[in-house]
């Protein structure tokens, strides 16, 4: 076939990019694509009331049609590009796909949805099942035993509480169980200013110790160390990260926050890693009550990408 034409939706957040373009990668591995990027800014209350009301009661072309005219498949990841995307739908043959799930109203006007089985989602023919959010991460070979990854998330109220004198005081104890290892402490950006000090005073002066703030980082930095960590460990709300550790391959170990809630989605998804034996809890490191265990790289992107061409392009998984 020809190149796939893939237009991409992004909300500007990182992590939800790196879903979408997760799943164009392994595209690539099966077919030609071309790909454009659209930014979707952010809207006002109103904004969004007149977009939701003008996806469901317009009449005849959108000001998109000509724009995307072209395109075979429509990708995005987040909240604010799923309207934007919908609407901009310019023929009948194009193919709108999520990595995260829809607001149930939007749900079934999605051609695939490829959601996290921890989002509890009701079966249905346009969801796809992943064991958590596609990425970039590839599987690496070159992880080396002596140097371990620390990353750490921060602050959400919605989800947890946030305590950084316990997380502190948890990755003080961790580097202290270590004689010949190495560590690499990143934040993110929802890390207080506040917690990057403290690292700085508290962390970054021990042996063997250094810190890199996520300001200080570029794009492609933590998938680069991803694959020359042989260990990673991550604070319990930066899910996100597990799956991107997970996918490359790495030993991965959470660091414990407290859920607001007992039926956190994030919570369920740790659980889940918990059972299958992907990952062990810092407490259980430190008791000797539970190993790393070796299992094989998630890849959720590959996943994705063929469930995409078997529906609609099938000649190319052949």
């Amino acid at each position: 076939m020809q190149a796939l034409q893939v237009t991409l939706f992004s909300d500007g957040r990182p992590g939800h990019e790196k879903q979408s373009l997760g799943i164009i990668k392994a595209l690539q591995a099966y077919v030609n694509v071309d790909v454009d990027k659209v930014e979707v800014p952010d809207s006002t209350l109103f904004d969004d009331l007149v977009s939701h009301l003008s996806l469901f009661f317009k009449v005849g072309k959108t000001s998109h049609s000509d724009t995307f005219q072209k395109t075979d498949l429509f990708i995005g990841s987040g909240r604010r590009t799923h309207v934007p995307m919908l609407s901009a739908r310019a023929t009948e043959s194009a193919k709108i796909v999520t990595c995260m799930t829809p607001a149930s109203y939007l749900r079934a006007k999605f051609d695939l949805c490829c959601v996290p089985y921890h989002d509890l989602v009701k079966p249905a023919d346009n969801i796809f099942f992943t064991v958590g959010p596609p990425n970039i991460s590839k599987k690496s070979s070159v992880h080396d035993p002596k140097r371990s990854l620390i990353l750490v998330g921060g602050q959400d109220e919605s989800s947890h509480s946030w305590n950084e004198m316990k997380l502190i005081s948890d990755m003080e104890v961790l580097i202290s169980t270590t004689e010949q290892i190495s560590w690499l402490i990143s934040s993110s950006p929802r890390t207080p200013e506040s917690t990057e000090t403290l690292i700085s005073q508290k962390l970054d002066r021990l042996p063997r110790v250094s810190f890199v703030p996520f300001s200080e980082t570029d794009p492609g930095w933590v998938e680069h160390k991803y694959g020359t960590h042989e260990s990673v460990w991550i604070t319990a709300d930066s899910v996100s990260m597990v799956y991107e550790a997970l996918s490359a391959g790495c030993k991965v170990g959470i660091l414990p926050v407290v859920w607001r809630r007992k039926n956190n989605k994030f919570r369920r998804s740790l659980d889940y890693l918990l059972d299958e034996k992907l990952i062990v809890t810092l407490p259980q490191y430190l008791e000797g009550a539970s190993e790393w265990h070796n299992h094989e790289p998630l890849n959720e992107a590959d996943r994705c990408a063929r469930e995409i061409l078997r529906r609609w392009w099938p000649k190319n998984i052949q």
